[in-house]
């Protein structure tokens, strides 16, 4: 009898999880990193420019967990659109990861939301560059000094970098 209820409970979790199609990977079992949020952003990015958009992509993290992604789009960037996806009142605790340093306009919406920390891959000299934003976009003597300052960290990563190319 035992065997028989121990069959079946296992026959139903694998009915149940083929029903739900939920397979498990290794990323199931790794702690996240900073590269594996970066890699989001990349591929938001990917999508963006593969449609013909800007190759910009943004996703914040929100207690290490993915809360939303952004692309740009004529009229907000990726980190602005990301930020009215994710639907919070405030960003306290959450890291923004990004492809392109965030412009004068987005870094205040940032710091307007209170984020921990934003990561970008390329600076705004490479941005400009690409023809992505234009200088004036990245003019630090607009920047809302009445807003805590949220801390920016640049770090290398060549997919995100090849996306201007």
């Amino acid at each position: 009898m035992r065997k028989a209820i121990i069959s079946l409970l296992m026959a139903v979790a694998i009915v149940c999880t083929a029903i739900a199609e939920l397979p498990i990977t290794k990323v199931d079992k790794i702690a996240p990193t900073e590269e594996i949020f970066m890699d989001m952003a990349v591929s938001a990015a990917k999508k963006a420019k593969q449609a013909k958009g800007l190759p910009c992509g943004a996703v914040i993290i929100l207690n290490n967990a993915f809360r939303s992604a952004g692309t740009a789009d004529a009229t907000a960037t990726a980190e602005q659109n990301a930020i009215a996806k994710a639907a919070l009142p405030s960003l306290e605790n959450a890291i923004i990861f990004t492809v392109n340093e965030p412009t004068t306009e987005a870094y205040n919406d940032i710091c307007r939301f209170g984020a921990e920390s934003v990561v970008f891959v390329n600076g705004r000299d490479d941005v400009v560059a690409a023809g992505i934003y234009p200088a004036s976009a990245y003019d630090d003597s607009k920047i809302d000094t009445t807003l805590t300052q949220v801390p920016l960290k640049q770090i290398s990563f060549a997919e995100a970098a090849s996306l201007l190319k």
